[in-house]
């Protein structure tokens, strides 16, 4: 619950653990806090020092300046909102701190909660973020805005697979998204080194349901493994649920004619991630669990399942939370569209 206080003991005690290389997660233990309290505490009280030897700038880690720096937000919370009450605060702190909500979605989880707390919106969430009213800073929020740099010199042109079906032929009732069954597929890769574990993501396009499953290497042979388990979970109610997959050029997709034994499959043209656009969204979410740049080697299927049960169920505005009655999660409606046709789905 709650973003945790630490004391100027605690940030001693973290000055001296991380000089002696201790892991975030040992100082966790010994401090008495959570890893991700630990991680950004840190944070908050790195600084530049100049090496006497080499000239050159590094960075520690300053129990002084984490100190100075949450005695200056202890003086902001003197003076903060009146509508930031203490209980606001401590479920605003557990909602995006530690259930990696977003501030929209943690206003309208307390919202539903009924509880005797002022209304606030979620442009105020972020201005309290960023003004210190709360224990959270910008690596909580769940989307971070990056530039990104265009690598510099020849770029390869892309491939699209020859003699499979395009998105252009794709059946005009997926755009509308009144019918459920139309999927996008794609791949959430740690690192970009070799055929490494990596995990399959597929998303109905209506209800933005979410299938997660790993991959023991970025392969066709893989991709048609966990096909086949669909095919094999849903029995003869598959091919009411899997109707169309549109999926990208990757190398992991070309086994295009063995996919059609299971779904019809229509590829997006080359560099055009857009066309599948529900799944790129979707893919933000997953990376608040599953990092780039780090590898994958110790996500099991327990983690792509609790991966799953998360996305679906949790609020989204497009499915139409922002009417007082009227908001979904994935799996509510995706539960509601397989009542409808007689399906009886586990979500």
């Amino acid at each position: 619950m709650g973003g945790q206080h630490l004391t100027w003991e605690n940030r001693i005690a973290i000055e001296s653990l991380l000089k002696a290389k201790v892991s975030a997660s040992q100082i966790a233990a010994v401090v008495g806090c959570s890893k991700r309290t630990v991680y950004r505490e840190i944070q908050r009280g790195q600084c530049e020092q100049l090496n006497g030897t080499t000239y050159e700038m590094y960075t520690i880690y300053s129990a002084q300046k984490a100190q100075n720096r949450a005695d200056q937000m202890n003086d902001l919370h003197k003076g903060r909102p009146v509508k930031l009450c203490p209980e606001l605060a401590a479920h605003l702190e557990d909602y995006i701190g530690t259930k990696r909500y977003s501030p929209a979605a943690a206003v309208r989880e307390i919202l539903l909660q009924g509880l005797a707390l002022p209304q606030i919106s979620a442009n105020t969430v972020y201005r309290y973020i960023y003004r210190g009213y709360l224990h959270l800073c910008g690596l909580d929020l769940p989307v971070g805005r990056y530039n990104v740099k265009q690598k510099q010199g020849e770029q390869r042109p892309a491939k699209a697979h020859r003699n499979d079906s395009s998105i252009d032929e794709r059946p005009p009732e997926v755009e509308t998204r009144e019918d459920v069954g139309f999927w996008e597929m794609d791949t959430v890769v740690g690192t970009s080194a070799g055929p490494s574990r990596c995990l399959l993501v597929l998303t109905e396009r209506k209800t933005r349901f979410e299938i997660v499953r790993v991959l023991e290497s970025k392969t066709a042979r893989e991709v048609l493994r966990v096909l086949r388990e669909l095919r094999q979970e849903f029995g003869e109610d598959f091919r009411k649920l899997f109707k169309t997959i549109t999926c990208d050029n990757g190398c992991e997709f070309a086994a295009a004619k063995e996919m059609e034994q299971f779904v019809p499959i229509y590829y997006c043209h080359p560099y055009s991630s857009w066309e599948r656009g529900t799944n790129e969204n979707q893919n933000k979410l997953i990376r608040r669990f599953c990092k780039k740049g780090k590898s994958m080697a110790c996500v099991t299927a327990d983690h792509a399942e609790y991966i799953t049960l998360w996305m679906n169920n949790y609020p989204r505005r497009l499915l139409g939370w922002g009417r007082l009655l009227g908001w979904q999660r994935p799996a509510d409606l995706m539960a509601a569209e397989c009542a409808a046709m007689g399906i009886k789905l586990a979500v």
